[in-house]
């Protein structure tokens, strides 16, 4: 079996079945101390040793087994130099220590706020008071974001900041300044701790004003635009954790019940949904928050930031071949709508119809859920959970379901070949909408 070696030593002088100094192990062809023990050996342990298995070339020692007419068993050692078949390997490696793991720096009294800061800056940029002064990439030129850029916004007074999401650092507690990165699709728990009595109503991370009351730069560019951040859904939660879907035009603040034990309408969790274009610009920002009861006595309590990137669909973009002309199997179906001009053009980036990516954790009312391609050939049953209390506006509660299982742009067409041309309208087929009702 292969083992691996340091760069240093040559290939032919290890042996990972030399268990017992100056003596022999019986059948290990690599010891150099059973040159008169060979002859009676009955196999080799070990067939082949090679070196460094991160390079992309690596010397390799062959032990082969045979036996002479007498019946002496005969051993043959050969050194070769074979080519890595891993996708991932090293060219050249000048630095021995980055071949492994480094020994960790363990925390102590004298070290702790070195590390502490270390990583707080690292993970989580600059302060409150250098937010004025951020860069966001040294390619100022582009006027769009380009992957892994901060996105900057902007607040009701005009100051400018950098787009924030919380979460947790060298501890579990809640960090806001960690910014959210350009394309980078991020989820984050961290553990909020507040005194309910003093911070109910003055709090501001327990209030949804600050997760939506900003705005957001279209790009990096002079010519930038600012883009509101629109709510999405609002879910109110009780103490019991039953859930209800809320009016995204009113008004929601913590609230302090008394005999000020519970702390109402406090952010539990926040999802961001960014949409952006070709050119790397942001068209919109949806955000779907859930306001819960807190009680005094489940103090502290866990939050939960969420966001996702994605692309605006385009009027112009062609629609991919999925076979010719069949659908091949396994491959995504070929959908959109029709246009005035009577040209099928594509409702998703992607060209297909999408359905909900079931999951423990995808909840129907949390504003735009995750979604998979359909595949031609391939049955897939999905959806969402929810939890509502018997007071809950049924109407309310269909229209936000089935806006969680169709979709932002539900098609209303699907191709019926692989190769269907969008000007040739005879070769789509209209999808259609049935509703069964149960009692």
């Amino acid at each position: 079996m292969p083992s691996p070696a340091r760069c240093s030593a040559p290939v032919s002088a290890l042996c990972p079945c030399d268990a017992q100094p100056a003596r022999c192990d019986v059948d290990c062809c690599c010891d150099a101390d059973c040159s008169q023990e060979r002859a009676l050996f009955s196999r080799c342990s070990v067939h082949k040793v090679i070196g460094e298995t991160k390079l992309c070339s690596q010397d390799t020692a062959l032990y082969s087994f045979s036996m002479t007419p007498s019946g002496l068993a005969q051993v043959q050692t050969a050194v070769l130099r074979e080519v890595n078949p891993d996708v991932l390997c090293i060219r050249s490696a000048n630095y021995e220590q980055g071949l492994s793991f480094v020994t960790p720096t363990i925390p102590t009294e004298r070290n702790f706020d070195e590390l502490f800061s270390h990583f707080v800056g690292f993970f989580f940029g600059a302060s409150d008071g250098q937010s004025s002064t951020l860069q966001t990439s040294p390619q100022e030129n582009s006027p769009g974001y380009q992957y892994g850029d901060i996105i900057l916004t902007e607040d009701g007074a005009g100051r400018r900041d950098f787009f924030r999401l919380p979460g947790s650092g060298v501890t579990a507690n809640c960090f806001d300044s960690n910014p959210a990165a350009f394309l980078k699709d991020q989820t984050s728990r961290c553990v909020r701790s507040f005194v309910l009595v003093q911070d109910c109503t003055a709090l501001e991370a327990l209030d949804f004003r600050t997760y939506s009351s900003f705005r957001v730069f279209s790009g990096k560019g002079k010519e930038a635009t600012l883009v509101p951040v629109e709510l999405d859904a609002v879910t109110l939660q009780s103490l019991e954790g039953t859930r209800t879907l809320a009016d995204v035009t009113s008004a929601y603040q913590p609230v302090l019940l008394e005999p000020a034990e519970v702390c109402s309408q406090v952010v539990l969790q926040v999802k961001y949904t960014v949409r952006y274009g070709a050119a790397g610009k942001i068209v919109g920002v949806l955000a779907s928050l859930v306001l819960g009861a807190v009680h005094t006595a489940t103090l502290p309590i866990q939050q939960l930031f969420q966001i996702v990137f994605v692309q605006e669909a385009r009027s112009d973009t062609l629609l991919p071949f999925r076979g010719n002309p069949g659908y091949v199997v396994g491959l995504p179906l070929v959908a959109g709508w029709r246009t005035a001009e009577g040209v099928v053009r594509s409702g998703d980036p992607d060209g297909t119809i999408t359905t909900l990516h079931s999951s423990a954790a995808q909840d129907c009312l949390l504003g735009s859920p995750q979604r998979m391609a359909v595949l031609f050939g391939k049955d897939v049953v999905s959806g969402c959970t929810f939890r509502l209390d018997d007071g809950a506006n049924c109407s309310l509660v269909s229209e936000a379901l089935l806006r969680s299982v169709k979709g932002q742009s539900f098609p209303d067409y699907v191709a019926s070949f692989g190769n269907s041309l969008p000007q040739n309208p005879m070769d789509w087929v209209p999808i259609e909408n049935q509703t069964t009702l149960t009692k």
